[in-house]
């Protein structure tokens, strides 16, 4: 209220601001206003003084104008006060002016110079010096720190500056007694407590680490919002993923809304029709539409936590930590990071490094080959050509592809890298072969099928179990999706239980989302069986199951995990699946087929296997061992039927031995009346003739595979309806393994 009375007296007495004891009052005031951060406010009152200005007036004028970013109005404000004999002052002013305008460095340093050669102690201006040598000299900048602290051992920043660019040096030792000294001599300076705190979880004492970051956590500003970064990446270290999501989210709400979206867009992951799927909807919808996908690409149905949204989390802030110098939030290279995650192999034209594992070798080479180049690869050099005057780097990734590179260059001291340039001179055949090269078109090719990668490795011991999706009429008009799988008993821990049969227990969890993002179901349980005799898991038993789900016909994302319960073994899966539509209509139809170890008639009409009065215990792995016999099984629908109702058919099976000079599996039995049968060295068809008396039936073989040699078949089914002549076909691949 005192700058509005003071401005109602000079509205009454226009000398009333320049008696001694209102321009004391005004500066009072003015000194409270700089304290509350009203720079423009403050600037306007010191105004008010028409005359008895003194030259401290129009330095603290010049700094409130500064910090409203009036940049002119603070430079006449700095140069008054050297007319009024604070040179230093003055001259400091109009450098804190030139440093805050794009390309005047030169004229900041020059005006910082001249405020030390008015006053050799004028601590702040050396400071201000080393700021600018970060950029424009960087190798004399910790020299201008050091001399910042001579001036002034107690300054409030210098230490922790000298202390970062001792950490870029390589030299922690002595970053961190920097920031120890800093903080003795201002405690509240949280970002060096914060790097402190890094140092210390560098060097392996994470509890006392996390106390730093926790106490930090309050702090306020943008330490508050750094420290649950580092412990988001605490979490993520230690694999405590439901912690480290809550922490990054927390991190992330805390960030200025510019700085979110680096974290939130899904652009650098997605894939192009996930993205043309995004934009087809609203955009209010858009976050909606964000979590969804997440949810969707969650990793482990089982855990609360997203872990392929921790990952994406902990990429993004690795790309703005590293790779963010010269483009916001970060550049070429950041990107390629958030899509593909850590490459295996980095060199660069600052620390060349050669290829020596031979998998980083291989990987290069397949990489040239696939791209059908005529390039020699040289350990530690780019396979793409980069001009002489570029700092590169290229990037290695020996999973994808079999193998790919990425190049990046530099021309400018901006620190932005962008993917190598295409050579514009050369044969024009040369020119395109180096287009296929070209990172843009490297990144669509790996991202081909799956938009980013992603190998989770929260499950430290995998579990090896087999699955496949098969799809049936449901009711209801809805498609009946089964999920077979099974775990090899050899493969699960034993749960020793007192006067009874040693127990398998295993958690279960299979989730499902449509085309839309939706999730349409999910299901969690836990299944105990009685632990196979070891006879019986040395010949490769194991334990079958099912989940069945009535589904409405389309495209899914389905992700299924087993987890053994005792020895905390985990696998995921994660396929689309397409389920059809198999509701009644004129068209003859098969259902998907269902490889099985055993198929035979029952009563039990509740058992988990059952299904039209048999029993079909699937065969999970589709690979059979030569002293079994492997059944088919399928469903027809939409038979035609004549006027006393009932339907006639025929079935043709075809196995197909995929090893050269091997005989096929031979069929044993089945449905119907045999009609032809013909045999060569790698094929067998077998026709049956069949009738039955409603729209739907069932079929089923039984498969000799005896004399069948090790390797690949497979079997294709043909109905055709005798009634219409309309045929429909299905085939589903096997294998053969010897014993």
């Amino acid at each position: 209220m005192l700058h509005i009375l003071l401005f109602l007296i000079s509205l009454c007495d226009k000398s009333a601001a320049d008696r001694p004891h209102v321009r004391d009052s005004v500066r009072v005031l003015a000194d409270s206003l700089i304290a509350h951060n009203n720079h423009r406010e403050a600037a306007e009152t010191l105004a008010q003084l028409t005359e008895g200005r003194e030259a401290i007036d129009y330095v603290k004028m010049g700094n409130a104008y500064l910090a409203g970013g009036r940049r002119g109005k603070a430079k006449k404000a700095f140069m008054k006060a050297i007319d009024l004999g604070a040179e230093a002052e003055g001259y400091h002013g109009i450098g804190l002016v030139y440093r805050d305008m794009v390309a005047h460095g030169q004229l900041a340093l020059i005006n910082f110079r001249k405020a030390l050669g008015k006053d050799p102690n004028f601590a702040e201006s050396q400071y201000q010096i080393a700021q600018i040598y970060r950029t424009l000299r960087p190798l004399e900048a910790k020299t201008a720190y050091r001399a910042t602290i001579k001036l002034n051992e107690n300054h409030s920043d210098a230490y922790f500056q000298l202390g970062k660019l001792l950490e870029e040096e390589g030299r922690p030792v002595e970053a961190k007694a920097a920031y120890k000294k800093q903080i003795e001599q201002n405690p509240s300076h949280g970002f060096a407590s914060l790097n402190l705190g890094r140092q210390i979880y560098g060097e392996g004492k994470k509890l006392l680490a996390a106390r730093v970051f926790g106490a930090l956590m309050e702090a306020g500003g943008e330490v508050e919002t750094a420290s649950y970064l580092e412990m988001a990446l605490m979490s993520y270290d230690a694999q405590d993923f439901g912690n480290a999501e809550r922490l990054f989210e927390a991190y992330i709400d805390r960030l200025p809304e510019g700085r979110r979206l680096a974290f939130t867009d899904i652009a650098h992951v997605a894939s192009d029709e996930d993205l043309a799927l995004l934009s087809s909807i609203p955009e209010v919808d858009h976050d909606e539409m964000c979590r969804r996908y997440w949810r969707r690409l969650d990793p482990s149905p089982l855990s609360e936590s997203n872990e392929r949204l921790v990952e994406h989390f902990r990429r993004v802030a690795y790309s703005i930590n590293q790779f963010s110098k010269g483009e916001q939030p970060f550049d070429e290279r950041g990107r390629v990071y958030v899509r593909f995650g850590r490459p295996d192999h980095v060199s660069t034209s600052d620390e060349v490094s050669g290829e020596v594992e031979s998998y980083l070798v291989r990987a290069r080479e397949n990489f040239v080959s696939w791209m059908r180049l005529g390039v020699e690869v040289r350990p530690g050099l780019p396979t793409y050509p980069v001009g002489g005057d570029e700092r590169w780097e290229y990037w290695v990734y020996a999973e994808l592809g079999g193998g790919l590179e990425f190049t990046f260059t530099s021309r400018f001291s901006d620190g932005k890298y962008r993917y190598a340039s295409i050579p514009k001179i050369g044969p024009l055949t040369s020119i395109n072969e180096f287009l296929s090269m070209h990172g843009d078109n490297v990144s669509a090719e790996a991202s081909r099928g799956e938009s980013s990668h992603y190998i989770q490795d929260f499950a430290t011991f995998p579990i090896n179990f087999f699955y496949y999706p098969a799809s049936f009429r449901g009711a209801d008009g809805k498609t009946r999706l089964e999920l077979y799988y099974g775990l090899p008993a050899n493969d699960i821990a034993r749960s020793k239980q007192r006067g009874g049969d040693d127990l398998i227990v295993f958690d279960r969890a299979i989730a499902l989302y449509d085309s839309m993002w939706n999730e349409v179901y999910r299901e969690i349980d836990q299944m105990t069986f009685r632990v196979p005799t070891d006879q019986q898991a040395n010949e490769g038993a194991f334990i079958p199951g099912i989940v069945p789900v009535d589904l409405a016909p389309g495209d899914y994302w389905m992700s299924l995990q087993i987890r053994d319960r005792l020895s905390g073994k985990s696998q995921v899966y994660k396929q689309w699946i397409v389920l059809d539509d198999y509701a009644p209509r004129d068209e003859l139809q098969i259902s998907d087929i269902e490889l099985a170890f055993y198929v035979g008639e029952t009563l039990a009409e509740d058992g988990e296997f059952y299904k039209n009065g048999l029993k079909v215990i699937p065969m999970s792995s589709k690979a059979f061992q030569r002293d079994q016999n492997a059944f088919v099984y399928f469903e027809l629908y939409n038979l035609a039927r004549d006027s006393f109702g009932q339907s006639k058919y025929q079935i043709e099976y075809t196995v197909l031995s995929h090893t050269a000079r091997s005989t096929p599996a031979k069929i044993l039995r089945g449905l119907g009346r045999i009609l032809r049968v013909v045999e060569s060295d790698q094929e067998v068809k077998v026709s049956f003739e069949q009738t039955g008396d409603g729209e739907t039936d069932i079929a089923y073989v039984e498969l000799d595979i005896r004399e069948s040699r090790p390797g690949g078949q497979m079997v294709k089914v043909k109905v055709t309806d005798l009634l219409t002549d309309v045929s429909a076909e299905k085939s589903i691949k096997f294998s053969v393994d010897g014993i």
